[in-house]
């Protein structure tokens, strides 16, 4: 294992590691215990483990409890309270980022616990809660991190290996979030001229205190090459790692991972000739990075279709239609597509239903946020209009002549009941769904009236399906519409279409990719795989058109060809207090251009 073994003979030649949790200088002060807690030290800290590969298994198993952790930045005397709806890890952001697009709108706005991302107001008061999150992940990932040494075994390396996976994870979130992309808008572009390019600092394993002091953001290229070196070494330590569940990372979630990472990479160099050109003068820092190794934005889609390919050929198969509309088991249990995934196995882990993804999303149980408050989440009606007939996906969201009526039609597979006074009284009548209310998230279990059971559940971070819509835009931007077409054809009416009918009638390269995109909010609805999209590819939100199903408070629109001013995620204020270099940092506030 070369990679590793050259990188821990660069390790030697440092200085003493002062071990500095991430919490010292990237939070406040009351949020420091919540985060140095996250890792099982009540139990054994990395230190006290070093060499123990059981006790490192229960290391990594901290990472993947970390990923579902509640009350990371407000801590255990905010529980119930509304703070904590913006606080419940990684699936929360997931749920925050369906918010700030154009698919995912909501019929009541009293009852949206995420009004500040979706309205795009207060957004300055509202980052601290995924800045921190993350960075308290990368903080237990460094942990481990920073007891590596040379000599161990090939098992101990593959642990190693994984906290890398997950500190890739979140710098590539981190990066995409807080990174400033032009928005069309000309006063707050001049504001972010000076921070253009700016991702967010990096701490390692190696950070001391004063480094942390002083740590500024560093730029795409750096971020780039670091995030690929993590990769990379996860890449040749975990090849021969067998996985007893999909909560564990293994090869697969890497080359996912990467097959991400080279599809930013080539949707950046693709759209600025410039920053591919600064990206080739920064192969060769010195700064631990791992050179890309590429000349032009074509071998990035080379290698995204590559790692896609990957995963695809380790067996991975599409979820079925019979899988999706399962009353029971319906994206809330992991199937043949699933890849990587995070699991609620024990009411400790999710305490309330407006704190759990399942709670908030899903339609049918009667004690979550839809049957409670009548905030359902829904799909708008511009994509749910772009379903032709044979998309068997679009019986899993309410059609407006469905919508109120006693009897559910068989087509949705519903566990809600024919209307009568019992089922009206207890919430257990169709009738309650609004037009384009979504049947696609089912309770754990299938346990529409026990709250405890149905928020166990396992939640998707990746799926097959991911992939192989990689491998169509990387098609179509490799050989053309019409092979993209055809991909994107060949995908629908094998795995989506029951009468095999779908038909791409895009005759520009521009429509094409607005359908691939539609098509692929379609299939990740609520799974929080799209922001990154609309991102990279500079998709206008569209919220306020002749037809849709927003409510008058969200009608924002942005900028064709640009980014909607309110993906750009802003750097918490307080982050001046404990980072100096950030002063002169700091994205421009976007909201007063959200309106």
């Amino acid at each position: 294992m070369k990679i590793i073994k050259d990188y821990i003979k660069g390790l030697k030649h440092l200085s003493t590691i002062y071990l500095v949790p991430t919490a010292f200088f990237l939070l406040p002060a009351v949020t420091t215990s919540c985060i140095d807690e996250e890792i099982p030290t009540q139990e054994a800290s990395a230190e006290q483990v070093a060499g123990s590969s059981a006790s490192f298994k229960m290391l990594i198993n901290g990472l993947n409890s970390k990923m579902i952790s509640q009350q990371n930045y407000y801590g255990e005397s905010y529980r119930g309270t509304w703070y904590a709806t913006q606080d419940w890890g990684y699936p929360c952001y997931m749920y925050v980022k369906e918010t700030m697009l154009d698919g995912f709108p909501t019929t009541d706005a009293s009852w949206n616990y995420q009004i500040y991302y979706e309205k795009a107001s207060n957004l300055t008061g509202y980052s601290g809660c995924p800045f921190y999150y993350y960075y308290g992940l990368i903080n237990n990932a460094n942990r481990i991190l920073a007891t590596l040494t040379d000599g161990v075994s090939e098992e101990m390396l593959q642990y190693y290996a994984m906290a890398r996976v997950y500190r890739a994870l979140a710098y590539s979130d981190l990066a995409m979030m807080f990174e400033f992309y032009k928005t069309g808008i000309a006063e707050l572009d001049a504001k972010a001229e000076k921070i253009q390019g700016l991702t967010v600092p990096i701490v390692t394993e190696t950070t001391d205190r004063e480094a942390g002091k002083n740590n500024p953001r560093v730029p795409f290229f750096t971020m780039y090459r670091f995030i690929l070196n993590d990769l990379s070494i996860a890449e040749e330590a975990l090849q021969n790692y067998s996985r007893s569940n999909k909560c564990e990372v293994n090869i697969d979630v890497v080359n996912g991972l990467l097959a991400r990472f080279w599809l930013n990479a080539a949707t950046r160099f693709r759209l600025s000739p410039d920053d591919l050109a600064q990206q080739l003068q920064h192969e060769g820092d010195n700064d631990g990075g791992k050179a890309l190794g590429i000349k032009t934005a074509n071998d990035c889609y080379e290698k995204a279709y590559l790692y896609a390919g990957k995963v695809f050929a380790a067996g991975y198969w599409p979820v079925t239609e019979t899988q999706w509309k399962d009353q029971t088991t319906g994206f809330n249990t992991e199937n043949q597509a699933w890849i990587w995934e995070m699991r609620y196995s024990s009411k400790e882990q999710v305490t309330d239903y407006w704190c759990s993804h399942v709670g908030l999303t899903a339609s049918e149980p009667t004690w979550g946020m839809p049957a409670y408050g009548g905030a359902y989440r829904c799909l708008s009606t511009k994509y749910y209009n772009r379903m032709q007939a044979g998309d068997w996906r679009k019986e899993s969201w309410i059609a407006p002549e469905d919508a109120g009526l006693p009897v559910p039609p068989e087509k949705y597979n519903t566990l809600l009941k024919e209307e009568n006074t019992s089922s009206k009284s207890e919430k257990t009548n169709f009738s309650r769904l609004p037009a384009y209310s979504n049947l696609k998230f089912r309770p754990g279990s299938g346990s529409i009236d026990d709250e405890q059971t149905g928020m166990l559940c396992d939640v998707p971070l990746m799926r097959i399906e991911e992939m192989m819509f990689i491998m169509i835009e990387c098609e179509f931007y490799l050989n053309g519409l019409e092979a993209g077409k055809a991909a994107l054809t060949s995908f629908l009416n094998s795995y989506r279409y029951t009468n095999g009918e779908y038909y791409c009638d895009s005759n520009y390269s521009a429509d094409f990719l607005y359908e691939l995109i539609a098509q692929k909010l379609i299939e990740f609805w609520g799974e929080g795989i799209l922001y990154n999209d609309f991102k990279r590819l500079r998709l206008a939100v569209i919220r306020d058109y002749a037809g849709t199903n927003y409510l008058d408070t969200y009608l924002l629109n942005s900028k064709d060809s640009y980014c909607a001013p309110w993906l750009n995620f802003y750097i918490p204020e307080t982050e001046r207090s404990f980072n100096s270099a950030l002063e002169d940092q700091m994205n421009p506030d976007p909201t007063p251009y959200c309106q």
